[in-house]
């Protein structure tokens, strides 16, 4: 075993090995891992869909016979809004190097909604918790270096194999939806995570390192702080695969915060025991909590106030398969409209998006998948077992983004049933608390549409509530924005010594519908209602955020897709890249050409009236309590 006095052959031979991850494909995105051999499997892989598989979990993918390729990552049903998807079962094959008698893992981004893979024709194992959720997969060594990858994703819903999927009216695109990496791992223990939890802003953090393989009693480590300032522990205990440092100083702190998104650290660990596996994750040190006196949110001590908007992952060319470009595109349009907060609704984020949220001071609300959960779902042991694997799997991915300030779960959930928030609610947020210090590190909370009738809320750190004031509730009423919010705000100051923020609400004006009187799904009638929801939650002491219902258009579900059907296109490219404009839309169903119009720019990322005019109370600081 290398101790540390072997320090510099370790040095040299590490110099010697870091170019594996650099020579093979720049990764999309943090961690990164300098001393392993990762391969980005993004590109082009041969394709097959089928309609009449009937049970994906025991359907052997031999006898596809594979006539087109596609792109990775990329979904298979995307189409008009207005228009379903073809359902079915889509099979993704690959020939990948793998050294021989090596051992790998196979990281999925996300792949949508049920995914199974092979490997040489023999199945490595399935994913059921959530279709946004990063998980891994082992493969096992074998001798020949060239092994066949095949995925089969299906977006068929079911209680079974998308037992987490329940509804919600947004469209469930299939397809391996983001990157895929394959990772070598040549020694016999090796690292699967690195976590570092802030726990004060003069540079105290813990660290907790997940090992894999063979796990020894002890290891030693090295850490590299930035990329150059380190030290080196010795015999450090291994308990149920996990390491734990305390109280470590990072040196030369800067605290992370909105105004300063570029203060970011890095962390190597290394393992010199018997190998020189490694991770460099990045983190920024930041604390999140409320005053007690005040009931407000606070970001390292200081009130914060949050301005944003809900997200879907949606685009109409590439469904919930973003480019980084349309990532970037977002990311750019949020700023431009004075947000600094985002509700990745309704489930965990891209990675790529987390990062330029880190490097933008923009901080974020993540959730578990889980819209429409009812309490039978909560009372099914086989439910809350994906469930709880899916916020596990969420929050491990994204710990060390300091943009990442709350984690969610059970959007409109049954928060009404003491049994749900006991078997539910309680055990997700316990799980979160056990994997962050939360607070100082993460927040727990949920959008809850029972407001007052909750019974659930003691759970929660931030109690946040949906409404549409002005919109489904008294609609035409443009004081129902203030009267219910002002009421809602001074309800939680009044029961509950913990901060409160607006999670949805909002109104929907079609692109197309440039009206000069403010009539039902124009753009004016939206504006004069998002705009007085905006406006009340920016100058009201009591309420520390307000997330608006939403940022983009999004598709609807299959349902009001084909209840409602497309609107008239003028003539336009088949491309869906190229900006398609309602000539005719019928109106008479809750989703006007299969589409929810409630966002600030179109579903083409096209602004509406109403985005300068939240910009203008966004950016205004004069009106920020």
């Amino acid at each position: 075993r290398f101790r540390c006095r072997d320090l510099m052959l370790l040095l040299l031979l590490l110099l010697l090995s870091s170019c594996w991850t650099l020579c093979t494909a720049e990764l999309p995105f943090w961690p990164h891992y300098p001393n392993r051999k990762v391969s980005v499997l993004d590109g082009q892989w041969d394709f097959a869909f089928l309609t009449n598989v009937t049970d994906v979990t025991t359907f052997d993918p031999s006898s596809v016979t594979y006539t087109e390729t596609t792109t990775v990552p990329s979904c298979f049903d995307v189409t008009a809004p207005g228009t379903p998807g073809r359902k079915g079962a889509a099979f993704y094959r690959r020939t990948v190097t793998i050294t021989a008698n090596t051992t790998a893992l196979l990281q999925f981004a996300a792949c949508a909604q049920y995914c199974r893979v092979f490997v040489d024709g023999v199945s490595v194992g399935d994913h059921r918790a959530g279709c946004y959720s990063p998980f891994w997969l082992d493969v096992p060594a074998a001798a020949h270096p060239a092994r066949q990858i095949v995925v089969l994703s299906t977006n068929v819903l079911n209680a079974t194999t998308t037992p987490t999927a329940k509804g919600g009216n947004f469209y469930y695109y299939g397809g391996i939806t983001r990157s895929v990496l394959l990772h070598e791992i040549t020694e016999p223990t090796f690292l699967r995570s690195v976590a570092v939890l802030p726990r004060s802003l003069t540079g105290q953090v813990d660290v907790r390192v997940r090992v894999g393989g063979v796990l020894p009693p002890n290891l030693n480590i090295y850490l590299i702080w930035d990329g150059r300032r380190g030290g080196c522990l010795e015999n450090v205990p291994v308990i149920q695969g996990d390491i734990f440092l305390a109280n470590v100083s990072v040196p030369n702190a800067t605290v992370w915060d909105l105004d300063h998104p570029h203060h970011l650290h890095t962390l190597q660990v290394e393992i010199i025991d018997t190998g020189f596996d490694s991770i460099t994750v990045r983190f920024g040190l930041r604390l999140v909590g409320w005053d007690v006196q005040t009931r407000r949110l606070t970001l390292n001590g200081r009130p914060l106030q949050l301005r944003g908007f809900n997200r879907h992952t949606m685009y109409p060319d590439t469904g919930s398969a973003l480019t980084l470009q349309q990532v970037q595109q977002d990311v750019a349009l949020l700023k431009e409209v004075g947000a600094n907060y985002v509700r990745g609704a309704h489930y965990p984020q891209d990675q790529r998006f987390l990062d330029l949220c880190d490097e933008n001071g923009i901080v974020v609300w993540e959730e578990a998948e889980g819209p429409s959960v009812s309490s039978s779902d909560i009372k099914s042991a086989y439910f809350m077992q994906y469930q709880l694997q899916q916020v596990e799997e969420m929050v491990v991915a994204s710990i060390n983004h300091p943009s990442v300030i709350v984690h969610g779960f059970f959007n409109e959930g049954p928060s009404t049933d003491l049994e749900s928030c006991s078997k539910g609610y309680k055990v997700c947020a316990d799980l979160v608390r056990s994997l962050v210090h939360s607070p100082p590190a993460r927040l727990v909370t949920w959008a809850d549409n029972k407001e007052d009738k909750s019974l659930c809320l003691e759970h929660a750190d931030v109690i946040s509530f949906n409404n549409y004031p002005g919109w489904y509730n008294d609609f035409g009423n443009l004081d129902a924005p203030a009267k219910h919010w002002g009421e809602m705000s001074a309800w939680v100051r009044s029961h509950f010594n913990k901060p409160f923020t607006i999670s949805e609400t909002g109104a929907a004006g079609i692109y197309e519908w440039t009206n000069t009187t403010a009539i039902k799904w124009s753009q004016l009638y939206q504006g004069e209602v998002v705009t007085r929801d905006a406006q009340f939650a920016v100058s009201n002491s009591n309420i520390s955020g307000i997330t608006i219902w939403q940022f983009n258009d999004i598709k609807a579900n299959d349902e009001s897709s084909k209840s409602a059907g497309p609107c008239d296109y003028l003539p336009h490219p088949a491309n869906l890249s190229a900006h398609w404009i309602c000539a005719y839309i019928d109106v008479s169903n809750g989703r006007p050409g299969g589409e929810n119009h409630k966002g600030v720019v179109d579903f083409w990322r096209f602004k509406k009236q109403e985005f300068d005019a939240i910009a203008a109370i966004y950016n205004n600081t004069a009106l920020h309590h």
